[in-house]
């Protein structure tokens, strides 16, 4: 993802389907200064952002970090040393239901161990929003817990997911 992407960005976050979970506590403009704090950092920005594209039109966007650059929040979800948290929205609307969410994330787990080899991951969406929970089953993640998180600035609960590092461990040392 680069700075000229957040127009596209923006646009998907006013939409209600992302609005829904992305937004709900804040604007679409906080949450594009935050992408846009992260992006400025450059390469050595603790979370890493990747616009998604399917032949060469923008379809949705990740971003992952290492919890542990994340400490209150890697505590909230129990991360480990090593693991790697992520978040996703598919900003295309017409691609809702018809599987790319679950080859996103398939990617999305491939770039992160392409840079952290066999990292375990923890990710915690909404309780209430099942297709998320059910593109990250599809992909391996198992159910820890459903509870809300002290980080969030709500107390609807999470659906707090692991990935187990590609060793078979909860975490990755590596």
């Amino acid at each position: 993802m680069t700075l000229a992407d957040l127009t596209t960005v923006g646009n998907w976050l006013r939409q209600p389907h992302v609005a829904r979970w992305w937004t709900p506590e804040s604007t679409a403009e906080q949450a594009l200064e935050t992408l846009r704090a992260h992006l400025e950092e450059g390469a050595g920005a603790a979370t890493k952002l990747c616009l998604v594209s399917i032949d060469g039109q923008p379809a949705g966007w990740c971003q992952w970090y290492r919890w542990g650059d994340y400490p209150a929040e890697a505590t909230a979800v129990d991360a480990q040393d090593g693991e790697v948290g992520a978040d996703y929205a598919i900003g295309n609307a017409d691609l809702l239901g018809c599987g790319f969410g679950t080859a996103m994330i398939a990617a999305l787990i491939s770039e992160v161990r392409r840079h952290h080899p066999g990292a375990g991951m923890v990710i915690a969406p909404e309780a209430a929003n099942v297709p998320s929970r059910r593109i990250l089953e599809k992909n391996g993640f198992r159910l820890e817990s459903v509870r809300p998180l002290a980080t969030e600035r709500h107390d609807r609960p999470m659906a707090v997911y692991r990935l187990a590092s590609a060793d078979g461990d909860s975490a990755s040392q590596r």
